[in-house]
């Protein structure tokens, strides 16, 4: 059985909490918002066979500390490559989901030398077009923690059908541990979402990408193409690319096995 430990370390704006598990070279695992390093719980065991892996809550989530302002994508960036500096690594992999999957690119194209090899999801391959699109729209139906509350607790179910629609095919009981983790999220001041949308709407990233790099794709994601998933290949220089079945936006959640393994042999070779 893998061990996992948790710790805590001191940066200049607050502590980040992390969890680490296994010996080799170094894996960052970025969670998508509003979940926390426990986004990775199944994936890390079978990641760990392999590498040394750290798991982070960014600021504003998990057991982090709250940010007493609006961090923009940059901040997150810098705060993450402090982070990974304080451990004292040079240069590591990054594999991230959603709005980790943003901030993992974001380092990768901010910091290059930081990062040798990245894995991210399949969103990041959205249009401008597509994103402001997308921005509009939550103008009319608004993210989960953002549903006004009311003394009925409608609201509580209203955002249970999102987490549906975020994941369709999987099982209640799946579901229910992201839907704990995002609703406990409403309790914290910020969230990254919009100023990733924001930071995803202002040029194409992945032509700037460097590093060997794996998108994935999980079939029932609303970002998910496949036509779009193999222009990737044409879109960043050194790519591969992967198709996650039966799973969505909850994908770590939904299907760790098969996602882990893909993981391994492409941080492997």
């Amino acid at each position: 059985m893998t061990a996992v430990k948790r710790h805590y370390i001191d940066l200049p704006n607050g502590q980040i909490h992390f969890v680490v598990a296994g010996q080799g070279q170094p894996v960052f695992l970025l969670h998508q918002s509003p979940m926390s390093s426990a986004e990775w719980d199944d994936i890390i065991p079978l990641l760990a066979k392999d590498f040394m892996i750290i798991a982070p809550d960014m600021p504003g989530h998990g057991q982090s500390y709250d940010p007493d302002y609006p961090m923009q994508i940059e901040d997150f960036t810098d705060v993450t490559v402090q982070f990974i500096e304080k451990l004292g690594f040079e240069s590591v992999m990054l594999v991230g989901n959603h709005s980790g999957a943003a901030l993992a690119t974001s380092i990768a194209t901010r910091y290059p030398n930081k990062v040798s090899k990245l894995i991210i999801s399949c969103e990041m391959l959205a249009s401008k077009e597509q994103i402001h699109a997308f921005i509009e729209a939550l103008k009319k139906k608004p993210l989960s923690r953002e549903i006004p509350m009311d003394s009925e607790g409608q609201f509580i179910a209203d955002a249970w059908k999102r987490y549906q629609m975020l994941a369709p095919t999987s099982s209640l009981e799946t579901r229910y541990k992201p839907f704990i983790i995002g609703q406990a999220g409403r309790l914290r001041p910020y969230d990254i979402h919009h100023c990733v949308l924001e930071w995803m709407e202002k040029e194409d990233w992945m032509s700037r990408i460097e590093c060997p790099t794996l998108v994935f794709g999980a079939e029932n994601d609303l970002f998910y193409s496949e036509q779009e998933l193999e222009k990737a290949l044409e879109r960043i220089k050194q790519c591969e690319i992967t198709t996650i079945s039966n799973a969505g936006a909850l994908s770590t959640f939904e299907n760790p096995q098969q996602m882990g393994k893909k993981f391994r042999a492409f941080l492997n070779h």
